[in-house]
């Protein structure tokens, strides 16, 4: 009897001390990988990469915009010279210059801030969604570090009480079928063990793109789920998106770029100009010393084009109309999806705190009462070993479950961020994985 006792006692001790060598490794290694893997991922995710230069390529055309074109030098040679009164005309130097209409220089540097401001609104909500998307692996990475170590447990209380069973059945205690019954449980959860091994290498790979290192780079399992809790009131946080959004700003951005659009094509109205300076090289005159012989005359003069085909500029004015009504309608799409991703991941930010209430506030103490009734029927002969077998499977089983409503949690709370702009919780790595106590030690 005392050698069963033992048995379950070691479930227990095996199953608690996860949590302490969990802790104390977690110590040893660093807190917060995550804070780690995020800093890593700003410097160096390609994608993330790719909008920062699209912002430096905006930059530099706000540089290039709302500034005079080029002047325009001419040169002209007379094949044949022209004979005047005062010499030969044999060269003409001129210069211009074109002057857009008053405002419009402006209008058009105002056009590449906009653009500007489009791409930064880029950069960040990449930033949010590659931070979101490391949070995601993260999480899913360490769950199934979680997962792995309460498997690990199984298998060492299957594996000690199938040595209690081939005992029993060889002192003719138990029947054959309790022997296979745990060499079933035990197949099964080596099955089980296989498969999270076999998730550890896409999960590290994708870890590892997120934050833009080798694929086969080494990553450490975590062993505990990171605790978080939401600091921001559910009423607020669609109000802190509507002011922090990123793509909501982007779409007010485009809202306002086509308004200057609109603005700029109204001053198609009114000509542009084009002054320029030009003088004739002139020899002396051949015959007589009239006056201002040989002189260079200098000419001054303006140009202006003629907007007098107005349909054209009329339809371009409905074109940048039909921008403007275009990017109010993304616009409220933004703001319509923003709230319904807000309102899902709210739902099961509160479905997954339910859980987590559930199973340890609930089911995981009934079920440890349940070992401990089973254990005590066990000492007087009323229950046999599978019995207590199939409560401690339930126990591992809840624990897992509890678990994954954890991840679910985090998961959650990531998603909530991403669509905030804003980070809305404090993301710890001192979740406490206590859901598995020793309920056999009682007895």
């Amino acid at each position: 009897m005392n050698r069963y006792i033992s048995a379950c006692l070691l479930a227990s001790f095996l199953i608690s001390s996860s949590a302490s060598y969990a802790e104390e490794k977690a110590a040893q290694e660093g807190k917060n990988k995550l804070a780690t893997y995020l800093e890593q991922a700003l410097s160096g995710n390609d994608t993330l990469l790719a909008a920062r230069a699209e912002l430096r390529a905006a930059s530099a055309k706000v540089r290039q915009a709302g500034v005079l074109p080029d002047p325009k030098l001419e040169v002209q040679y007379y094949l044949e010279p022209i004979e005047t009164r005062t010499g030969p005309q044999q060269a003409a130097l001129g210069i211009g210059q074109g002057l857009p209409w008053f405002g419009k220089l402006a209008l058009m540097r105002k056009l590449s801030n906009h653009d500007e401001a489009v791409a930064k609104a880029k950069v960040a909500a990449v930033e949010l969604d590659v931070a979101r998307q490391v949070k995601e692996a993260y999480v899913e990475y360490c769950f199934l570090g979680r997962s792995q170590q309460i498997i690990a447990d199984n298998l060492e209380l299957l594996h000690y009480l199938e040595n209690v069973a081939r005992d029993r059945y060889t002192g003719g205690k138990a029947t054959y079928f309790d022997v296979l019954k745990i060499q079933v449980e035990l197949v099964r959860t080596e099955d089980q063990a296989r498969t999270l091994t076999d998730q550890a290498l896409p999960l590290r790979t994708r870890i590892n793109n997120l934050l833009g290192t080798e694929a086969e780079r080494a990553l450490p399992i975590p062993e505990r789920l990171p605790k978080v809790v939401l600091e921001k009131k559910a009423e607020d946080i669609y109000t802190v998106a509507l002011a922090n959004a990123p793509l909501l700003q982007a779409a007010q951005e485009r809202i306002a770029k086509a308004r200057t659009g609109k603005e700029l094509a109204g001053k198609d109205f009114f000509p542009d100009f084009q002054v320029s300076l030009k003088t004739i090289l002139t020899g002396s005159a051949e015959y007589g010393s009239p006056p201002d012989s040989g002189s260079d005359p200098v000419i001054a003069g303006i140009s202006m084009n003629l907007p007098i085909f107005r349909d054209r500029i009329h339809a371009k004015l409905a074109e940048q109309e039909a921008d403007i009504n275009a990017a109010r309608s993304l616009e409220e799409e933004q703001k319509r999806s923003l709230k319904n991703k807000i309102e899902q991941g709210l739902y099961s930010y509160r479905d997954a705190a339910r859980r987590i209430a559930l199973y340890r506030n609930e089911l995981i103490p009934k079920v440890k009462q349940q070992i401990e009734v089973t254990v005590s029927g066990f000492q007087s002969g009323k229950n046999s070993i599978l019995e207590i077998i199939d409560a401690e499977k339930s126990l591992l089983t809840f624990a897992l479950t509890a678990s994954r409503a954890v991840a679910d949690r985090d998961l959650a709370v990531a998603g909530l961020e991403a669509q905030a702009g804003l980070v809305l919780a404090t993301w710890t790595e001192d979740e406490q994985e206590d859901t598995i106590k020793e309920p056999l030690r009682k007895n």
